[in-house]
């Protein structure tokens, strides 16, 4: 089992995304609005959620290919956040437009730790 600093770093990981995901609908997230409506656009963000809680699991278990993985989820966790604060600052729309800039600080701040962890702390090679 992995004790490093990865995993209370995954975990804050998961929890941001669930935040991320509710400041999402909180400020009516242009894409749930236009494409979607909240019911298709909770229930694709939760499958999506599952996901990494299953790379969780993996990664406790020792999984190289989880890590690797976990790392392209947590850069793209950090990419998110920095695409919604990126996208208020040009459009100046929060509500109604790229809502979810808050919590992707908090994805930002810890999904590349996150990166840096699981390529440190991930297993060696088999065979």
């Amino acid at each position: 089992m992995n004790t490093g600093k990865a995993v209370p770093l995954f975990l804050a990981v998961l929890a941001l995304h669930v935040a991320h995901m509710f400041e999402e609908v909180w400020g009516r997230f242009w894409l749930m609005d236009a494409v979607f409506g909240p019911g298709w656009y909770l229930a694709i963000n939760w499958l999506l959620f599952c996901v990494p809680v299953a790379l969780f699991y993996f990664v406790l278990r020792g999984r190289r290919w989880a890590h690797h993985l976990g790392m392209a989820y947590a850069g793209l966790m950090a990419l998110n956040g920095v695409g919604h604060n990126a996208a208020t600052i040009v459009t100046g729309r929060y509500f109604g437009g790229f809502a979810g800039g808050v919590s992707g600080i908090g994805l930002l701040l810890a999904g590349v730790p996150l990166v840096y962890c699981l390529w440190r702390e991930r297993p060696a090679a088999s065979g």
